[in-house]
């Protein structure tokens, strides 16, 4: 069992409660709202994971004040807002010993984890281009009001964690040139990042135009080419034949791949009737992991690489929040990403 800290009960930490309710090893011991004093459920004695549910700006302080206090963090999207931030995030996880998770659920959609299968067994050879977005029409809210600060992309994360995902070992992103089209009121942005390896990347934004749901979800190979969005398509070459499907059929076809401890969980979720399998294999599999780690440590064993994603995946996929917003305001300049894993880190993250 995995004593929890709560914090931040508004609209996203109400369905959060709901979403633990339904996990075996999840006991919300602790919940509070950031009107309240937030610093006391951060650092409750008998609490082994802070899950923090509020506004994107108080992420990073009361993820660090988490882990100074001995805790492991999970983080709603993004984990931070600024490059600094993110470095201070590292930096913290590096300096305390603990962990800090951002809960990136668009890793664990059901195609998405079919994909990764098959780019780990080479059916698309090596990976050359992938394509990933966020692009859908939201209502006028919060969201809204958010970008509208933002020169460049605001919510990348979606889009670009399972892009990340499918890089080959070892790489990382190396710089990004960034475009945002104005609308009134809102802005669209399209950014072209290149990982150190040489993968081009697309990432793309748009919650203000009257279009259809998309994440794109492209993986173009040299011996396959998978898209999810807008039609499921499959295209492969091999020596035993090619394949070409769609729709249901290329679904179906991708999902098969999907690795046997995931498809356990995506059968439990469904028997007991999540609205979201996505977010029930996200806090199975995390919750699953920190009860690993914290026996480790109970028993004096160094801890287990379980983590399906860290906090320096979570520094990475947030940096480009204002990595984007300077190279747009800046007339699509080049920009480095910076680099998070230390060489002294070398083994220690999760990818």
């Amino acid at each position: 069992m995995v004593n929890i800290s709560l914090i931040g009960l508004g609209q996203r930490g109400q369905v959060t409660l709901q979403r633990l309710g339904r996990v075996p090893n999840a006991n919300v011991m602790v919940k509070c709202d950031v009107e309240t004093d937030w610093r006391e459920a951060a650092t409750h004695p008998d609490v082994d994971l802070v899950w923090i549910c509020t506004p994107w700006e108080w992420h990073m302080r009361m993820a660090v004040t988490a882990m100074q206090a001995g805790k492991d963090v999970a983080l709603e999207v993004p984990a931070a807002m600024t490059v600094a931030d993110c470095e201070t995030l590292v930096r913290a996880a590096r300096e305390t010993g603990r962990h800090c998770v951002m809960l990136e659920n668009c890793c664990y959609d059901t195609w998405h984890l079919g994909v990764r299968e098959m780019v780990r067994h080479g059916m698309l050879g090596r990976i050359k281009h992938l394509e990933g977005a966020y692009a859908h029409t939201v209502p006028e809210g919060w969201m809204r009001a958010h970008g509208r600060r933002q020169g460049g992309n605001p919510y990348p994360t979606h889009a670009l964690g399972p892009m990340c995902q499918l890089l080959p070992e070892g790489d990382t992103l190396d710089y990004l040139v960034s475009l945002s089209s104005p609308i009134p009121g809102d802005h669209t942005n399209t950014s072209l990042i290149r990982s150190v390896s040489g993968v081009s990347m697309l990432l793309h934004y748009d919650i203000s135009t009257p279009r259809p749901y998309s994440r794109m979800q492209t993986v173009c190979g040299t011996l396959g080419f998978l898209q999810k969005y807008p039609l499921p398509t499959v295209c492969l070459e091999s020596k035993e034949g090619n394949v070409e499907l769609s729709g249901d059929e290329a679904v179906k076809y991708v999902e098969g791949f999907i690795p046997p401890h995931f498809k356990s969980m995506i059968d439990e979720g469904k028997a007991i009737g999540v609205p979201n399998v996505m977010n029930y294999m996200m806090d199975r599999r995390l919750l699953d992991s920190i009860e690993n780690i914290r026996q480790a440590r109970a028993e004096g064993h160094p801890e287990p690489m379980c983590l399906d994603m860290d906090v320096y995946d979570a520094a990475l996929w947030s940096s480009v929040i204002e990595l984007t917003d300077m190279s747009a305001r800046q007339g699509s300049v080049p920009v480095m990403f910076p680099r998070f894993v230390l060489p002294e880190d070398k083994g220690t993250s999760s990818r």
